[in-house]
């Protein structure tokens, strides 16, 4: 039952990324623009500060260092099977990101940016690298925290995939196309190490 809901999620994730990867630049170009104007709406010298903060988080280096020191933390912890699922989801992370933005080469949005990056759009670097890294500490908490409700630990790893997505489009810096098609597959990278690594791997 459990392989059949991993394999649902995976499928699902894929089929929206490449509905996605079709659409962004014709049947969903209207759907981009009234998100980010939407989004954008909400601008403010607060809001942009805290934004342009929360979003360093899932950059390269900080998540580099934040990895590092989690998995080092749970191999001296004895923790061995979750450092090495940790590793595992943001390794691949970092190894298909600037292969598949190479892919689709989509250039970033020009609208309105109150920041300057570099690099190309689809899918959102940040978005990706944050959806794997909150899923997978999420699931390695609700199996180390096992009191502690894994709905909880869950709603607060999504609430951080979120509030990470909404700060891409909020900065101008992607499309809404960007930050859904790397929440999706960034749950399917999660979701296929913990079907065929982490459950499988004994404690």
């Amino acid at each position: 039952m459990e392989e059949k809901k991993y394999n649902f999620i995976m499928l699902v994730s894929i089929f929206i990324f490449l509905i996605i990867a079709i659409g962004y630049d014709s049947f969903l170009k209207n759907f981009d623009l009234r998100i980010i104007n939407f989004i954008q709406g909400f601008e403010s010298s607060e809001l942009t500060i805290f934004y342009k903060s929360i979003t360093d988080i899932a950059d390269t280096w900080q998540s580099t260092i934040l990895v590092v020191v989690i998995t080092v933390i749970l191999y001296f912890l004895k923790y061995k099977r979750e450092a090495l699922f940790l590793i595992l989801t943001m390794s691949t992370c970092g190894i298909i990101m600037s292969f598949i933005k190479n892919i689709f080469e989509r250039q970033r949005p020009e609208i309105h940016r109150l920041t300057e990056v570099s690099g190309l759009s689809f899918p959102s670097g940040h978005s990706t690298s944050a959806t794997i890294m909150y899923l997978t500490l999420g699931l390695i908490a609700i199996n180390v925290f096992q009191k502690t409700s894994k709905y909880l630990i869950l709603l607060i790893s999504i609430l951080g995939i979120l509030i990470i997505a909404t700060s891409r489009i909020y900065l101008g810096v992607h499309y809404p196309t960007d930050t859904m098609a790397a929440i999706c597959l960034g749950f399917f990278v999660v979701t296929f190490y913990y079907k065929s690594y982490y459950k499988k791997i004994k404690k």
